[in-house]
């Protein structure tokens, strides 16, 4: 089984594409070492992150998460196990979005609700586990030159 789970955080510091790019970076090296994948997404003034492998390995992640400078308010949101792996084919991928994207891609729909409600039940287990993989799909057709990037 492979155990996943999803927080959000606030950024310590205003957010650019620089310092996702340098987070995602480390992530990657570290993911890699320690078979953890999933993604990050910047929105405007929030980090939403999925961290998806063995669940010893995605809690100490969490845990040096919660003392990492750049994130305040980090918040578990939901932890579970499931049958595979989202992020089959990288350690670690993400994407800016802004709130107005939100409302424009129809796969993020999901993600908007869940965030306005993240205790809502109903995007519990395997509804959000098929929310992240749409959004994977929408970030993979969104963005190609960042997917092949950091596609690990």
């Amino acid at each position: 089984m492979i155990y996943y789970i999803i927080y959000t955080s606030t950024p310590s510091s205003p957010v650019d594409l620089e310092t996702v790019n340098a987070i995602t970076k480390e992530a990657i090296k570290w993911n890699k070492a320690h078979d953890v994948t999933g993604m990050l997404l910047s929105l405007d003034d929030k980090y939403f992150q999925f961290l998806e492998g063995e669940e010893e390995e995605v809690k100490k992640l969490f845990n040096m998460i919660k003392k990492d400078s750049r994130h305040k308010d980090v918040t578990l949101r939901i932890q579970g196990f499931s049958n595979e792996r989202v992020f089959t084919e990288w350690s670690m991928g993400s994407w800016m979005l802004t709130n107005e994207e939100l409302t424009k891609l129809s796969a993020l729909a999901d993600l908007k609700e869940f965030l306005q409600d993240p205790v809502n039940n109903n995007l519990q287990s395997k509804r959000f586990i098929s929310m992240m993989s749409n959004l994977l799909n929408t970030w993979i057709a969104h963005e190609p030159e960042r997917s092949k990037k950091f596609k690990n």
